[in-house]
């Protein structure tokens, strides 16, 4: 465990020990209060503020779950989860734009020490962000597949590697891969609406206005709501 987590492993314990008894009676209630406290911290930081993150970052409010991201790497004594959180800042970072910041994030985390899980995610963010630079197309069709040959699973990195495919001009293949994106089911209202957003590209490109206008007014439908 890095020198850092074991830091925080005995601020925590510090936390939930730290009540002063000058005998056993003195110190028991303000120490039982102190272990309560503590027990809510626990569950406030393992339970609830990962899913409240992930579900600020379903529904686009990215600088909610930014916070709640850095929040997460600030409190863990996991280095998984601390990697997982620079992983979705910078997730929130490509989103927003903040392409240096995403960067920045990413920089810290060495891609070649992760599990697949986080390997995926690490690649899938610097596909995107690439994709929305609009710098090398190919080389970000290279990370989006090798993010979806380990992970084909997650939707989100379906939606890279068919952005990346309708950037190098094979449309036939992105409206493939856009179209699969709903094969476990319903998508979450933003990830759907960028879906159609694509796939409203990929049929102009073929021609289609008809298919087009109608995944672009589903589109709109989606983001407006």
């Amino acid at each position: 465990m890095a020198a850092r987590h074991v830091t925080r492993l005995f601020a925590w314990l510090a936390l939930a020990t730290g009540a002063p008894a000058t005998g056993a009676s003195a110190g028991a209630l303000p120490a039982a209060f102190a272990f309560a406290a503590f027990g809510l911290v626990i569950v406030w930081a393992v339970l609830w503020l990962p899913r409240a993150a992930h579900t600020a970052f379903e529904a686009g409010k990215f600088r909610r779950a930014t916070r709640r991201y850095w929040l997460i790497g600030a409190v863990t004594i996991s280095a998984r989860r601390e990697r997982g959180a620079l992983l979705s800042r910078a997730g929130c970072a490509v989103a927003t734009g903040r392409f240096d910041a995403a960067d920045q994030l990413l920089a810290r985390v060495d891609g070649t020490a992760l599990d697949a899980a986080e390997r995926a995610v690490w690649l899938n963010n610097r596909a995107y962000a690439a994709l929305r630079r609009g710098t090398d197309a190919r080389a970000a069709l290279a990370l989006a597949d090798e993010a979806s040959g380990l992970r084909p699973d997650v939707p989100a990195i379906q939606h890279t590697r068919g952005l990346a495919l309708l950037a190098v001009g094979r449309v036939d293949d992105a409206i493939g891969v856009l179209d699969a994106m709903r094969a476990g089911g319903e998508l979450p209202p933003r990830l759907e609406a960028a879906r159609c957003r694509e796939l409203a590209t990929a049929w102009d490109a073929k021609g289609e206005a008809a298919y087009a206008e109608d995944y672009r007014v589903r589109a709109q439908s989606l983001a407006a709501g």
